[in-house]
């Protein structure tokens, strides 16, 4: 399975306190961490490559929940690694995802998670 992980580094630390600011603070850590891996696996499956479309659902279904703000979105088809790394192509269409969200992504986890 190709995978991409997606974690937020410090949330063990905001989880460790046990105050109402602290499981605010991890509960919309994992909001945006939801969003934009569903997000990401969107763009993803929409810029896979396209022969019968299994590629491209099975891309977009993938998203799913490991821990608390930690998700993981990717293909298990056989053929999703030789496409994403190997195929003559290089679309690279996981890795462009992530790359194309991630200053979002980091933008609106500071503006929701940091202190106002």
């Amino acid at each position: 399975m190709t995978k991409i992980n997606i974690s937020v580094v410090g949330l063990e630390k905001a989880l460790s306190d046990m105050t109402k600011k602290g499981r605010q603070a991890a509960q919309k850590a994992d909001k945006v961490t939801e969003k934009y891996t569903r997000r990401m696996a969107n763009e993803a499956g929409q810029g896979a490559p396209v022969k019968s479309g299994d590629l491209r659902a099975n891309v977009i279904a993938s998203p799913r929940r490991l821990k608390l703000g930690e998700w993981e979105f990717g293909g298990t088809l056989a053929y999703a690694r030789r496409q994403e790394y190997e195929h003559k192509t290089h679309k690279g269409f996981i890795r462009k995802a992530v790359w194309n969200n991630r200053k979002a992504y980091r933008d609106e986890m500071r503006k929701e998670v940091v202190d106002k």
